[in-house]
């Protein structure tokens, strides 16, 4: 995906997920985020968007405080969700605008281009409006395409995420793990190091310890801990670590 797929993309999510919390009870709780309720996800996404549009219109190199941006956050779900809805337009003019050169700060403190926005953004979208849905008993649907570079995204940004503290439980010495899509032509293999990990996209199977195989959005809902169920084959256990240790 290129920018400006992103950004279509992005709006599309955001437009899915202000519409899923116009009319909602806004005290729902919502499972796969159990510190939360609709207002709540609401205000973190709302927020999020706009703590983002901050850096990038600044230029920022460094972190700007988050809590800024968690001010006057709206009370009744049709001014919530036109707040919401309302973050992602200044967000994605801040995109367009930015010049594709431009150094930000992102996660891990590193400075990269305003590209890494538009992706993070992308999927942090998708999955909370994946996690309204889910509160909410509606349809979950996810763009195939969108999935497949959610997968890559994710194991791209696993190593500076700030949440990882227990990655050390899946720490070993040289286990594998497959990811297998049965409905667009990709898989990928995660090899665990002592120290670290790496990932790859491969082009046939592998000797993987364990393998996890279902449609790329099921993959892509696993890896981020939500409702999946793959089909299993190998070492479960190593899978379960995995899941435990990277769980957002």
């Amino acid at each position: 995906m290129d920018h400006g797929e992103y950004c279509k993309a992005l709006f599309r999510e955001i437009d899915r997920l202000a519409a899923l919390l116009s009319d909602a009870d806004l005290t729902t709780p919502v499972p796969s985020c159990p510190a939360w309720d609709l207002a709540e996800l609401a205000g973190h996404v709302g927020a999020t968007e706009r703590w983002v549009t901050a850096m990038i219109s600044s230029g920022s190199t460094e972190r700007l405080p988050f809590s800024d941006y968690e001010q006057d956050i709206p009370t009744t779900a049709t001014a919530l969700s036109d707040w919401v809805a309302a973050g992602v337009d200044a967000l994605i003019s801040a995109l367009v605008a930015a010049p594709a050169h431009q150094q930000v700060w992102t996660l891990g403190g590193a400075t990269r281009p305003t590209l890494f926005w538009a992706r993070r953004m992308l999927h942090e979208a998708t999955v909370h409006r994946v996690d309204a849905a889910l509160a909410l008993n509606a349809p979950i649907t996810i763009d195939p395409v969108v999935a497949t570079d959610g997968v890559e995204e994710l194991l791209t940004i696993l190593p500076y995420a700030p949440r990882l503290a227990g990655f050390g439980a899946v720490r070993g010495e040289g286990q594998s793990i497959e990811l297998v899509a049965t409905d667009v032509d990709a898989r990928w293999r995660i090899n665990i190091g002592a120290a670290e990990f790496d990932w790859a996209r491969i082009g046939a199977a592998s000797d993987a310890d364990v393998t996890a195989t279902a449609p790329v959005a099921g993959l892509y809902l696993f890896l981020w801990g939500r409702p999946s169920v793959p089909q299993i084959t190998g070492d479960s256990s190593l899978l379960a670590r995995w899941s435990a240790a990277t769980a957002f």
